[in-house]
């Protein structure tokens, strides 16, 4: 159980630096989200690889999240589809502006783009695909972890950027080089991975900030409500008729 009381603190102390650290960033974020959907626009959210690709998933369609996050869920860095081959597809430079293509992104939009380490091939082809298009993007990746990658390592983009390089605001993840954290004796690496955490907590801080945004303007936000609760079904139908055809997922 030491172990795992280790991996509590561990977590919660990277959660405290976020909200230590990143508050600026985080309402930054926020306030620019709030201003395109008081626009009528949608919140993009791209996970650009393995496990980060869940962010899109993390916030689209969820109960107490906004209604309006289109979610760019790309087959290719889906675990589902194959866990290894997302390692090479990730690492495929000039494939992301065709993504971006498709879910038509276009200049005034915003996006969120989440990978734990930020430096892989789809996630810095992304960012600058973006800000080619005028769209605002706020990074989410952790600076500690890139900033340890040296030039020219595999998972490097030719041009050794990361994406808080690239990005318009970027949030610290805080989470370390490799992301596990947790040593136990006779294992030659670490274990307890901490970046789905940070993610999860991030993303959700943000929306929290950007809906509170949206009431201090006057805008009424649309918020899904379980489907599992009595009334559920009922409340989400008029935002469902809305949405369906507007999110490429729903």
């Amino acid at each position: 159980m030491e172990n795992l009381r280790t991996y509590a603190k561990t977590a919660q102390s990277v959660i405290d630096r976020i909200l230590d650290e990143e508050g600026d960033h985080i309402e930054t974020a926020a306030s620019e989200i709030a201003s395109r959907i008081a626009e009528g626009r949608l919140l993009y959210v791209f996970g650009p690889g393995g496990h980060s690709s869940m962010a899109g998933e993390e916030v689209f369609y969820r109960a107490g999240g906004l209604c309006p996050v289109s979610p760019i869920l790309d087959a290719g860095v889906s675990l589902s589809t194959g866990a290894w081959k997302t390692t090479f597809v990730e690492r495929v430079e000039g494939y992301a502006p065709g993504i971006l293509e498709y879910y038509g992104l276009a200049a005034g939009d915003i996006i969120i783009i989440n990978n734990a380490a930020g430096i892989n091939s789809m996630t810095i082809d992304a960012a600058q695909e973006c800000r080619s298009r005028g769209v605002y993007v706020v990074g989410m990746c952790a600076r500690e972890f890139a900033s340890n990658v040296p030039d020219g390592h595999p998972a490097r983009h030719s041009s050794n950027k990361n994406l808080y390089d690239i990005a318009d605001v970027c949030i610290d993840l805080k989470v370390p080089l490799g992301d596990a954290v947790i040593e136990v004796e006779g294992v030659d690496q670490k274990i307890g991975p901490v970046s789905t955490i940070a993610i999860s907590f991030v993303l959700h801080s943000v929306i929290i900030r950007t809906i509170e945004k949206l009431v201090e303007r006057g805008v009424s936000p649309e918020v899904w409500r379980s489907a599992n609760i009595p009334g559920g079904d009922e409340a989400n139908r008029k935002n469902l008729e809305k949405y369906r055809g507007v999110i490429r997922h729903l």
